[in-house]
């Protein structure tokens, strides 16, 4: 029997340059570890972020710690720091038992093990049952191939353990918040921040996402009691007043949203919240809006993605632009502040396009677009067509952040692509009648927001015309 004490690491990240300053909590990393004390196994987080730790303190950390496990999760952006943490355990002790679960490596699995030596066991879709079995396992001396939902190298073969069944989440014990730093979570304004999921998973599936194919088809909601539990004790031990609901896609139920907002004023918190949800159930949950806003949500993410009807039949959102107009209005109705996310350099983009795009988020008079780089991830059937089209231009993972063009477009080659990301930005945020909208709003916490994305513009402004004179000029 070898007794397992369990490391979780939430490594040193360089942050989305558009979302400023800011740190959120590695709840998924939080979940696992509450499933671990809840099994009586010994289960320790080491948030770098938050503890402001360089790789130089991590390994310092790692050395003093001792784990027998040290485990990671790992998007695809992500996938080169996960597997630096794997390579620098190893280096303190070969004996540690390297683990790394997220959606990357679930799509990637048998490339994750050939090209990262340093990565022993890969867990493969939801993680609270892999972890929990898999330490099991190990304490034991028993089988892997015995474990649901892992990836492990056997001799020179890369085993696959069946996906475990789907997580019941009324079963699971809250987030081990404990063991996190909580104090040390921000987000631009919202200062006293935290995530909260109350589901998993999406009924859609646009091509571009890879939720659907991490988490299984349907949505699965939280028993809105145990959110409101979660929140409470978010709000009343660790001082969290702001809160963004990360789950896919929030308002699937007009009313498991209208018991959760019920939740938020019996136990009477005082909390702003913001989610990510689609446009037509907005309109679909249009009487559920007062109860919202008086329960404290101020603002919704919308995916707008195109500026016409046939890309977003493209791109399968099963939405319409009159949809997204009406869901605008509705917002603004109810005093809730508009985020909209646009897509820019699909494949069939040019410039033109582009910049329509740019003028028809001013159109509809989105509060805060965010645009976003057309990126194929791995487990996306934007992904398969890539790939099976030779489009893809780097394997280089950390790229992979929706920030850079990993393909060029029909029209467009990726260097132009960016180019045009960083007018689209500059261009709405300095428009004078979006600018005076924003920046004159009577609610506080939009004007400061305003004020940052006009900053961050003018310097994606300043970096394009400074590239075009080192252009000018190169020898």
């Amino acid at each position: 029997m070898t007794a397992m004490k369990v490391l979780l690491v939430e490594p040193p990240k360089k942050p989305w340059e558009m979302m400023g300053d800011f740190i959120a909590p590695p709840v998924g990393l939080a979940q696992l570890a509450a499933v671990l004390e809840a099994g009586g196994v010994p289960v320790e987080i080491v948030d770098c972020n938050a503890s402001r730790l360089s790789w130089d303190d991590l390994e310092g950390v790692i050395a003093d710690k001792k784990p027998t496990l040290v485990g990671a999760s790992a998007m695809t952006t992500f996938l080169p720091t996960a597997a630096r943490v794997m390579q620098m355990s190893k280096g303190i002790d070969e004996d540690i038992i390297t683990v790394v679960g997220g959606p990357h490596v679930t799509f990637k699995t048998e490339e994750t093990l050939d090209n990262h030596p340093e990565i022993d066991i890969i867990g493969r879709g939801e993680g609270e049952r892999v972890i929990q079995e898999l330490v099991q396992a190990l304490e034991a001396d028993a089988d892997l191939a015995q474990v649901p939902g892992v990836a492990f190298r056997q001799n020179g073969q890369v085993v696959q353990t069946p996906l475990p069944d789907p997580v019941d989440l009324d079963e699971l014990p809250l987030p081990a918040y404990h063991l996190l730093p909580m104090q040390a979570y921000y987000f631009i304004v919202f200062e006293k921040f935290c995530t909260v999921l109350a589901s998993r998973g999406c009924p859609y599936n646009c091509v571009f996402c890879a939720e659907r194919g991490f988490w299984g088809p349907g949505w699965r909601p939280r028993d809105p009691e145990l959110v409101g539990e979660e929140l409470e004790l978010l709000y009343n031990k660790h001082g969290r007043e702001s809160i963004w609901f990360g789950d896919d896609c929030f308002n699937v139920d007009g009313e498991h949203m209208a018991q959760i907002c019920e939740e938020i004023l019996r136990r009477d918190l005082k909390l702003n919240w913001y989610y990510q949800g689609r446009a037509d159930l907005l309109i679909k949950h249009r009487e559920y809006l007062p109860l919202m806003r008086r329960a404290g949500n101020l603002m919704v993410q919308i995916g707008i993605e195109a500026d016409s009807d046939e890309e977003l039949r493209d791109m399968r959102k099963n939405l319409t632009g009159e949809q997204v107009k009406e869901a605008i209005g509705l917002l603004r109705a109810n005093d809730i502040v508009c985020q909209g996310m646009m897509i820019l350099g699909t494949r069939q983009d040019d410039a033109n396009s582009i910049l329509r795009k740019v003028e028809y988020l001013k159109w509809l008079d989105v509060d805060f677009p965010v645009f976003t780089i057309y990126t194929p991830f791995p487990g996306t059937e934007a992904f398969e067509e890539a790939q099976e089209e030779g489009w893809l231009e780097t394997d280089d993972y950390a790229l992979y952040d929706m920030a850079y063009p990993i393909i060029s477009t029909e029209h467009l080659t990726r260097k132009q692509v960016i180019g045009l990301y960083n007018r689209a930005f500059a261009s709405f945020y300095t428009d004078p009648v979006m600018m005076a909208r924003g920046l004159f709003s009577s609610m506080h916490w939009k004007r400061v927001i305003w004020r940052y994305m006009l900053m961050f513009a003018a310097k994606l402004y300043l970096r394009r015309y400074w590239q075009l004179v080192r252009d000018l000029f190169r020898w």
